[in-house]
């Protein structure tokens, strides 16, 4: 008997998680699979360069496609790392300002990888020096990275003159997804 019960209380903790999971990722609202635990400071610094082309959607966009590389040191990232990152940097889209957005890949020299996309914006004006902030989401990674969840700040220095020296900081939290 005491078995059975032991069973049947499983068996309705399991299907409450499973409803849960499915009334959250239904809604759109973060649910018990994606929480990070054990969040702890994120910070990174990034120095590359970037390879500028003009981006096809001249009207939507009116900006460039943006391909950068370079290297990235930090708290989290054992023994630094390689920085390689794709983005849209857009003038149509915000009146006045730079929308940027992108998409980076660490690689750590032991071949682990971390994830995040960004969101930026900067003032458009005469001056040839950027500075781009905003926010970013870390959204996985491979390794020591396995499920890893997290986000903050970034702040990049960009010289429209000088597109082999840019830099980005980043400030933040990581932690990792709940294993169910």
């Amino acid at each position: 008997m005491a078995t059975l019960t032991r069973r049947r209380s499983a068996r309705i903790a399991g299907a409450l998680a499973g409803a849960a999971l499915i009334v959250g990722g239904t809604t759109g609202v973060s649910n018990a699979a994606t929480t990070p635990t054990g969040g702890t400071a994120f910070d990174a610094v990034a120095n590359y360069g970037v390879v500028t082309t003009t981006h096809p959607d001249t009207v939507g966009c009116n900006g460039y496609k943006v391909v950068g590389s370079g290297t990235v040191t930090g708290n989290r990232i054992t023994g630094g790392g390689t920085w390689s990152q794709t983005e849209d940097a857009c003038t149509a889209t915000v009146p006045g300002q730079w929308d940027i957005n992108g998409k980076v890949t660490i690689t750590e020299a032991d071949g682990d990888h971390l994830y995040f996309t960004y969101h930026l914006s900067a003032p458009l004006t005469s001056d040839t020096m950027v500075h781009p902030t905003g926010k970013f989401t870390i959204t996985g990674g491979d390794g020591s990275f396995d499920e890893a969840v997290g986000g903050g700040t970034m702040n990049a220095t960009v010289n429209l003159l000088d597109k082999a020296h840019v830099t980005a900081s980043l400030s933040g939290t990581m932690g990792f997804r709940w294993q169910i």
